[in-house]
């Protein structure tokens, strides 16, 4: 009997101290959970606050709207255009595959597409960006759960491939990606901003310190030297001409000689920088800017220079021309004709090699270089756009008879395009060489200019004396006779050279049989050069000289530029220079011939009426200018006469039907 209570007893104890046990536990774990949490309170507790504000508060990015880009008086060139974009938050959507269906017939992107977007287990995913207005407004109409739009900047350009090359355009991250839009990305991309805010467990943004406001934009603009009007007819003309000749391609570049100022920089093939993408990077190249080709007869003009700086010869001074052949060592110089004694305005006028060679030859080779690296060649204009060429210029040493004769006449070195405008723009001012100009002025926000850049003179090439000779004998040029009289205009005496360039073969060393650089560099008035013209085309297969290739492109660019920038006709045809109808250049003599500017309406029995020239004038002038035209008459857009078919010099009565083109100031 005395067992049984003391097992019980037993039993009692074992409990109790099980209870024992496992209250002290808790009471130690307790203790250790208080004094934990004692520690994070009173210790820890700014590194654990720190670390629950990384996990749900954050500040978002604000990107600040891209700077524009202005043409000289103030038009849009590239703008930031606020667009809807299109997302959804996946977890709210009941039915991706309904969803997907519908939005698929408004957005244009395939429903199974959309349809795997809208199946992700995430609380936000992108769609579509940059919605049209009518594919918003359609989106909107179907009401479905979980889509959001969200506002997105874009970048556009109002005039589609207008000034492509030079403005370039930015990537999807609004950073520039070529041209202007890489070179000048931290003025106009500019500075964004951060608003605080906080995301809930689902990932939804909370701002907890209100609404962002519009984000102060701390991107600046740009007010460019080009004028949209003299691009728009670079651009024309050049394309015409590459397609008229079935070119490869072609490059134009208009500038104002006395301030360096770019005024127009065509580059065709062209390209649209809203769409991008579709081109290949070979298309998106500035070849302005960035190709190198060798200059041919253009190069004569700095070859003059030099020799009159250095007093070497006289615009009258003879040289033998070698009845067309001349052998330099182990190689022949060939001229296009026969030439006896030529003088040296004979040898610019007509383009001699042989000429060119032997004034080089009085010239040498160290003076030589000297004058082509002091106009500029073989080192970078600094226009300021993105992969520059300083083209090719060997030092004298390393230069042979024959190099020397090939210089004389623009082989054996190469330049770009840009680099001959501002060379040829030290003739045209007075022998001041500039540094090309690009950008007039930094704008801020509110429109406040806070940077303008000036014109700089880089270096005098050239005596004042020696330009204005120069000037004489390359306004000779375009006379009747001349290799550049297709480049005459009707109301201005201009001055030019030709070029005609056979293309090197980097295989071989040598060069190709068939194909050429045609070109022609300009400029005018003669006695007061507003603009100048460097026309470059690049393999032309239907004719290849520069004087029937380039010439009469720059001849219809520098009219309707002279008439857009209101230069008033000269009063005088300066003693008949530089002066002649259309059909007297296609059939150049060696007299020259005079056309005496007509009033409105005037008629001259004694002589044919012949089509006159009416770029710039208004309907009504150049309908009073066409009283004598009794053809049919086809008249597209408003404004100013910026085209016309046939081109001027035609006689009226051949002519049975005219068609003009105007545009808008």
């Amino acid at each position: 009997m005395t067992v049984q209570p003391r097992q019980n007893n037993l039993e009692v104890r074992w409990i109790r101290f099980r209870v024992l046990l496992v209250a002290t536990g808790l009471l130690f774990g307790f203790l250790l959970l208080i004094g934990r949490s004692f520690q994070v309170q009173f210790f820890q507790w700014e590194g654990w606050a720190s670390v629950a504000n990384k996990q749900i508060r954050r500040d978002f990015h604000i990107e600040a709207r891209r700077g524009e880009i202005y043409d000289r008086n103030g038009q849009e060139l590239a703008i930031s255009i606020e667009l809807e974009s299109l997302a959804a938050n996946p977890r709210a959507i009941k039915d991706p595959e309904g969803a997907a269906k519908k939005l698929a017939a408004v957005v244009e992107i395939p429903a199974t597409r959309l349809g795997k977007k809208l199946r992700q287990h995430r609380a936000f995913v992108w769609l579509k960006h940059y919605l049209t207005p009518r594919q918003a407004d359609a989106v909107r109409a179907l009401g479905l759960e979980g889509i959001h739009f969200v506002k997105e900047n874009r970048r556009y350009y109002p005039n589609v491939e207008l000034a492509g090359h030079l403005l370039g355009f930015v990537g999807r991250d609004h950073i520039g990606l070529e041209g202007l839009e890489v070179a000048q990305d931290l003025l106009l991309g500019g500075e964004s901003g951060t608003h605080p805010g906080a995301k809930d467990a689902r990932g939804q943004i909370i701002y907890t310190h209100g609404l962002p406001a519009a984000p102060d934009p701390q991107a600046y603009s740009l007010r460019l030297t080009l004028d949209k009007r003299i691009q728009y007819i670079a651009e024309r003309e050049l394309q015409k001409t590459v397609t008229d000749y079935g070119a490869k391609g072609g490059m134009i570049v208009v500038t104002e000689p006395k301030s360096g100022e770019i005024l127009a920089m065509a580059v065709f093939p062209s390209f649209n920088p809203n769409s991008f993408s579709s081109y290949g990077p070979a298309v998106w190249r500035n070849r302005a800017v960035t190709d190198a080709f060798e200059p041919g007869s253009t190069f004569k003009i700095f070859l003059m220079a030099a020799a009159l700086e250095e007093a070497l010869v006289h615009p009258d001074d003879l040289f033998y021309c070698e009845n067309g052949k001349y052998k330099v060592v182990n190689h022949t110089i060939h001229d296009l004709k026969k030439f006896g004694w030529l003088s040296l305005a004979q040898i610019l006028r007509f383009s001699s090699n042989i000429g060119a060679a032997k004034v080089s030859e009085k010239l040498g080779p160290s003076r030589f270089y000297h004058y082509i690296r002091g106009f500029g060649f073989g080192a970078p204009t600094e226009l300021g756009l993105p992969g520059e060429t300083a083209g090719l210029v060997r030092p004298p040493d390393k230069w042979t008879p024959v190099d020397l004769a090939a210089a004389s006449f623009g082989q054996s070195l190469s330049v770009s395009a840009t680099q001959l405008a501002m060379a040829l723009g030290a003739v045209a001012n007075g022998g001041l060489l500039m540094q090309p100009l690009l950008i007039k002025e930094v704008l801020d926000a509110q429109g406040r200019v806070v940077r303008r850049n000036n014109s700089r003179v880089v270096r005098r090439v050239i005596s004042a004396t020696t330009a204005e000779r120069l000037k004489d004998l390359l306004a000779d040029v375009l006379t009747p006779g001349g290799t550049g009289a297709r480049a005459a205009l009707a109301q201005y005496q201009a001055a030019g050279k030709t070029g005609t360039a056979q293309k090197s073969n980097h295989k071989s060393g040598g060069y190709e049989d068939d194909s050429y650089t045609a070109s022609f560099v300009g400029f005018a008035p003669v006695a007061d050069p507003k603009i100048l013209v460097v026309v470059v085309i690049n393999e032309p297969q239907k004719g290849y000289y520069g004087g029937v290739v380039a010439a009469p492109a720059f001849r219809r660019i520098a009219q309707q530029t002279l008439h857009a920038l209101q230069v008033p006709p000269e009063k005088t045809q300066n003693k008949g220079k530089n002066v002649a109808t259309l059909d007297s250049i296609g059939s150049p003599s060696q007299s020259p011939v005079t056309l005496q500017p007509v009033a409105y309406g005037q008629r001259q029995s004694n002589q044919p009426t012949v089509m006159p020239d009416l770029t710039g004038l208004s309907l009504r002038a150049a309908l009073d200018r066409l009283q004598n035209f009794t053809g049919s008459l086809d008249i597209h857009g408003s404004g100013r006469v910026v085209g016309q078919n046939p081109e001027p010099g035609r006689n009226l009565s051949t002519i049975s039907s005219c068609s003009l083109i105007l545009a808008a100031d």
